[in-house]
């Protein structure tokens, strides 16, 4: 509330003392409806996903492919993007947070593409990587690296397994193919109302035991200045069985 608003409480209440919460807590672990809810904007997402490859063409700009997916994600019920939808393509990959430009793609270029819809006031996140064309042995190696660690997240991320834990446990798996220096951001966040809510899942975090029922993403990237990049992510749900996807869009390497 505004300073204004809580003066005229306090004036009108005078016998009621003030606290201030800290509403994130309040938010970390979700109910069955916003839990459908969300299942439903990822359902929404994935829709998008199968949809825009058969859109993607050399030549087209990366805003025309961005439109194409807001578009697309608003005509399967969204109502409106999680957040500006990144579609970053060659050498663009390698900006974690490649907000969609004008840049043309060009044949054999890497896209990555990271997106989600709101849907009943709750969103979902997902990323996927796709080549336009061939991609070349060193991508494939590179890709091949990242959804293996992408896929190690999955296992480990659990209940009674901390933030910390499962950031480093993916930042390992990825130190074996000896790409760790180019993982430069956290593994993951919690998301609902807000695109970025806690849990986190990084270096920082500060959940201890990650708990039945919250939701985070799993989404290691590798961006290496100048070439290009990689990110797989999908929006998981944590159950008492481990960790559940809520976003099914295929994760081997696509060619267009």
């Amino acid at each position: 509330m505004t300073f204004d608003q809580f003066n005229f409480l306090r004036e009108e209440l005078k016998e009621v003392e003030f606290k201030s919460v800290e509403v994130d807590s309040l938010r970390q672990i979700k109910d069955a409806a916003e839990i459908s809810l969300i299942r439903r904007a990822c359902e929404i997402a994935d829709k998008t996903f199968s949809e825009i490859l058969n859109f993607i063409k050399v030549g087209m700009s990366e805003n025309e492919v961005a439109a194409e997916m807001e578009y697309l994600m608003r005509k399967f019920g969204a109502e409106k993007n999680s957040f500006d939808t990144i579609v970053a393509s060659g050498v663009r990959g390698s900006l974690p947070h490649g907000i969609a430009s004008e840049k043309k793609i060009c044949a054999g270029e890497l896209v990555t593409m990271d997106f989600g819809a709101i849907y009943g006031g709750y969103c979902s996140d997902m990323t996927r990587t796709i080549c336009v064309g061939r991609a070349s042995d060193k991508w494939k190696k590179i890709y091949n690296a990242v959804l293996s660690a992408q896929l190690h997240g999955l296992e480990v991320i659990k209940i009674g397994v901390g933030g910390k834990a499962v950031d480093e446990a993916v930042r390992n798996k990825l130190k074996t193919f000896g790409l760790e220096e180019y993982f430069t951001h956290s593994l993951g966040h919690s998301l609902g109302i807000e695109i970025h809510e806690e849990p986190r899942l990084s270096k920082l975090s500060t959940c201890e035991s990650l708990e039945k029922n919250m939701i985070v993403t799993d989404e290691p990237g590798i961006y290496i200045k100048n070439v290009g990049g990689i990110r797989i992510e999908d929006t998981v749900l944590i159950t008492e069985r481990g960790a559940e996807p809520l976003t099914h869009s295929p994760k081997n390497l696509i060619e267009l």
